[in-house]
């Protein structure tokens, strides 16, 4: 009795290893593809900060000064991005854990706050989706663009969410699509290039209710976490 209890226990572990019938991996295999393929899960949350500078296209202003961004991270809770043009500043958001501010001011508002929390996080989504592995929630598989993806769901609570797509077979990032209060974004990524070992995108296509922009990156710096300061308004 015991060996055939022992046995049904492993047919059945070795079921969850294999995932389901159709054949797409379980969510640890997919997030452990996902880790190894942008450097490994010990890199991605070893980084300490990170700094980022590039242009916007397809935003407002002329085409031929277009936008530019900088943004600057220290995971998991402290964010900043700056939009400029012709070197003044046009936008600015902050995140100091658990506060958010625009343009200098507290944003108090649940929705708005959420925005920024989900753009920190979709900022370095890969060591986004390490640190909340126990949080994350197996969505299924969808067609994109004529590809499938593995949807993977990172919700902050019932109305704000940030969905990854992800190629099943080799744990890249194709996509983020946040959701807040019937507000979405859609955020794809492009031209990965190595940094200190990790691989990062440097062209985001963004689809928002405004319109469609991308981030071209000319430059991206893995600092250590002292190097970059995040200061409130």
């Amino acid at each position: 009795m015991q060996s055939r209890k022992a046995l049904a226990a492993l047919s059945a572990l070795l079921l969850t290893l294999a995932g389901p019938a159709s054949g797409r991996p379980t969510l640890s295999r997919l997030l452990a593809r996902t880790f190894q393929f942008y450097g490994g899960v010990d890199a991605l949350l070893g980084v300490g900060a990170l700094r980022l500078s590039g242009t916007l296209t397809g935003a407002a202003g002329p085409p031929r000064n277009p936008p530019h961004l900088e943004r600057l991270l220290r995971p998991p809770e402290r964010y900043q991005a700056t939009v400029s043009l012709g070197g003044v500043e046009r936008e600015a958001v902050v995140l100091d854990g658990g506060r958010a501010f625009r343009d200098g001011a507290e944003v108090t508002g649940l929705p708005r706050a959420d925005l920024i929390r989900l753009e920190a996080a979709r900022s370095f989504l890969p060591a986004t989706l390490a640190r909340e592995r126990s949080a994350l929630v197996d969505r299924g598989e969808a067609e994109r663009d004529g590809r499938r993806v593995r949807l993977v769901e990172l919700p902050l609570h019932e109305g704000a969410v940030l969905i990854a797509e992800i190629n099943p077979d080799s744990g890249r990032i194709l996509a983020a699509v946040t959701r807040v209060k019937g507000r979405e974004t859609r955020v794809s990524f492009r031209r990965l290039r190595p940094v200190s070992g990790i691989l990062f995108p440097f062209a985001e296509d963004a689809v928002t209710p405004e319109g469609r922009t991308t981030l071209l990156v000319e430059d991206l710096q893995v600092l250590p976490a002292d190097a970059v300061r995040i200061e409130r308004p």
